[in-house]
């Protein structure tokens, strides 16, 4: 297999706009009539790095790796709504334009039900023209990933999504983020559901030793698994923070989720706390010769690459993840 640890993530680089002279209103621009709309404003947003440890019970199976939002994000001008259009734009998330995003929206006249999309130009603004009403349905940037195109859905900049009318128009601008809370609504009652976030998600599970007809490799009875994930280049925004698991193995979970992990490639190792260190493999679904839980023959060591939800021709939903989880078995 190629060396997934070589491997880069051309992230956002690909669709946005390179120059930042742009920032300044252009009194000529078409998008921006008489200049006095402005453009996002560029913020500096420092690079995520660090160490988080999570510790978990014997009765607890999911963990977050990073709860809420980015708290600095781009500033938005406050465009005026036009009549029959739903218009912003579409930055990463220093506020730098993304070209060709999509967007989608369900539009509904005389009871029959239409879409209308748009996707944004080199300063990183759409207009979407409808009658009747509408919502948006898809909202999207395709990012190279492992090699690969990958669509990721789009974050609503003040999370919302309503319902448009004609009569009015609206506005709506969207930020591309590698981690943070997708769903405000559901992850209050689904907290442990990888879609409800940004960022990445790991399966991560095991078996229990409990008399001689346990499976190979059980793991003791009050044990404590160790997971460390250490960033292997190519994160999307150039995240250096390790993530540390330390789960207390019980008799009432046999797995847990490890959620909202910024997008990109990580090295991971696997030890009980008495220092044995875990073998890892993949059980279950979600097996891929790409993605997933991956051994570099080169480094003499295992990797996780996330696993995207859509292909290269999907087009994801507004404001949810969409990554499938990366399956990680640990046994002795």
């Amino acid at each position: 297999m190629k060396r997934i640890s070589s491997l880069c993530i051309v992230a956002l680089v690909c669709c946005m706009a390179c120059s930042k002279s742009d920032s300044k209103p252009n009194p000529n621009d078409p998008d921006n009539p008489g200049g006095q709309e402005g453009v996002p404003t560029i913020v500096t947003v420092p690079k995520l790095q660090g160490d988080t440890t999570i510790t978990m019970g014997p009765n607890t199976n999911y963990a977050i790796a990073l709860k809420g939002l980015p708290t600095i994000r781009p500033v938005f001008p406050k465009l005026q709504p036009k009549p029959k259009k739903v218009r912003g734009y579409v930055t990463d998330a220093s506020g730098n334009p993304i070209e060709g995003a999509f967007l989608g929206l369900r539009v509904r006249v005389s009871g029959l039900t239409t879409v209308a999309t748009g996707t944004t130009n080199e300063k990183g603004y759409y207009e979407i023209a409808f009658e009747g009403a509408a919502e948006f349905f898809q909202a999207y940037v395709t990012v190279n990933y492992v090699e690969k195109p990958v669509p990721i859905s789009l974050f609503a900049a003040d999370t919302t999504l309503p319902v448009y009318t004609m009569d009015k128009g609206g506005v709506k601008h969207w930020i591309a983020l590698s981690h943070g809370t997708a769903n405000l609504a559901d992850v209050q009652h689904r907290p442990w559901l990888s879609n409800n976030y940004f960022g990445g998600s790991i399966y991560l599970n095991w078996d229990v030793y409990e008399d001689m007809w346990s499976p190979e490799g059980a793991l003791p009875m009050n044990g404590e698994i160790i997971v460390k994930l250490t960033p292997a280049g190519g994160m999307m925004y150039g995240e250096t923070r390790t993530f540390t698991i330390r789960q207390k193995i019980g008799d009432k979970h046999l797995d847990c989720n490890i959620n909202n992990l910024p997008i990109g490639i990580y090295k991971i190792e696997a030890k009980l706390a008495d220092g044995r260190p875990l073998e890892m493999e993949v059980h279950g679904p979600n097996r891929s010769d790409t993605y997933g839980l991956q051994y570099d023959e080169g480094t003499k060591a295992w990797y996780v690459a996330f696993m995207p939800g859509y292909n290269a021709t999907s087009k994801p939903m507004p404001n949810r993840g969409e990554w499938d989880q990366a399956n990680v078995h640990v046994e002795l």
